[in-house]
């Protein structure tokens, strides 16, 4: 699964003005290649999630011990205790209306599989991946910030990760109607995701393989992966406004969702079942009236900005 970071040419139409030389798009000027390359951690078809799927996820006669281990919430910080008391923006379902597979039992084939590709990337992975890795540890969204605060700027900046390789003009300052629209996205997402880590309270796969030299600490349950999670739902919606950019969109969750497995902190399974979950989190969206009026709103926004950027 490791290896040199993957980098390919991300391609696009061919824009109506030259200004993409002076924004960064990722679009292609007339006599010139198609696209900036930009450098990916995750192969551009990972396969090991639909591998380790076909493994037997039962536990083994005898395991009942380790199969009853969870993660402990009395050990979590109560800032973590909290996130529930935000509610969503838009979906007023049920805590535990987004379905998720229960995760392999800790002493399944299945999870051994998955531990032994864990030790497998961390025997192989470069010092260049572990730095990519710890950088987008730190891509996330805090439902409390506001302007003003010290960390409002990259907060807001976060939220258009999915968009990286785009150009400066897919920014909070280009989008200040999307960036909100966003932040209202993140709120539905944060709240079911953080049910489902209660519901499921899975142990992260150092606390089961002490060979697991994980590279991060995260004082909360793993399944499902909030990075990933939070990421294909970014990706999702940003689809949505962009479908020429999907491609890159996807690849960039996909870098997020990996990343948490070079770090030694996620399961495979905690990564997918984080794309799974987006999947019907933004199919519950797309069939709120809400959601959708402010989808349009954002779209406009950003087809102006696009063009304006000389990638239309």
């Amino acid at each position: 699964m490791a290896g040199s970071l993957v980098t390919v040419g991300l391609t696009a139409a061919t824009p109506a003005a030259p200004s993409c030389e002076t924004e960064g798009c990722a679009c292609p000027l007339p006599g010139k290649s198609a696209g900036a390359e930009q450098a990916f951690l995750a192969p551009p078809n990972p396969d090991h999630y639909a591998r380790l799927g076909k493994i037997d996820a039962a536990g083994r006669a005898g395991q009942a011990g380790i199969d009853r281990r969870q993660f402990s919430l009395s050990a979590m910080s109560p800032r973590y205790l909290a996130i529930l008391d935000t509610p969503p923006a838009y979906l007023e379902l049920p805590p535990d209306a987004i379905g998720l597979p229960p995760f392999p039992a800790n002493s399944s084939p299945q999870t051994r599989a998955e531990l032994d590709d864990l030790l497998a990337l961390q025997s192989s992975r470069t010092p260049e991946q572990v730095w990519r890795s710890q950088e987008l540890a730190g891509v996330y969204y805090r439902l409390s910030v506001k302007p003003g605060d010290a960390d409002w700027s990259a907060m807001r900046h976060n939220l258009f990760h999915m968009g990286e390789g785009l150009g400066p003009w897919f920014s909070p300052e280009r989008l200040p109607v999307t960036a909100d629209f966003m932040a209202r996205v993140w709120a539905d997402a944060s709240y079911y995701l953080w049910a489902a880590k209660f519901r499921f309270n899975r142990v992260r796969p150092y606390s089961i393989e002490p060979r697991l030299q994980n590279l991060e600490t995260p004082n909360f349950p793993a399944y499902p992966s909030g990075h990933s999670g939070n990421s294909w739902v970014a990706a999702f919606v940003y689809e949505q406004l962009l479908p020429e950019h999907a491609e890159l969109f996807r690849r960039n969750a996909a870098d997020m969702a990996f990343s948490r497995e070079i770090l030694g902190v996620h399961y495979a399974s905690d990564s997918e079942s984080g794309r799974i979950f987006a999947r019907q989190l933004v199919d519950r969206l797309l069939a709120d009236a809400n959601f959708r009026r402010d989808l349009e709103a954002a779209r406009t926004e950003v087809r102006a900005a696009h063009a304006e950027a000389g990638c239309a």
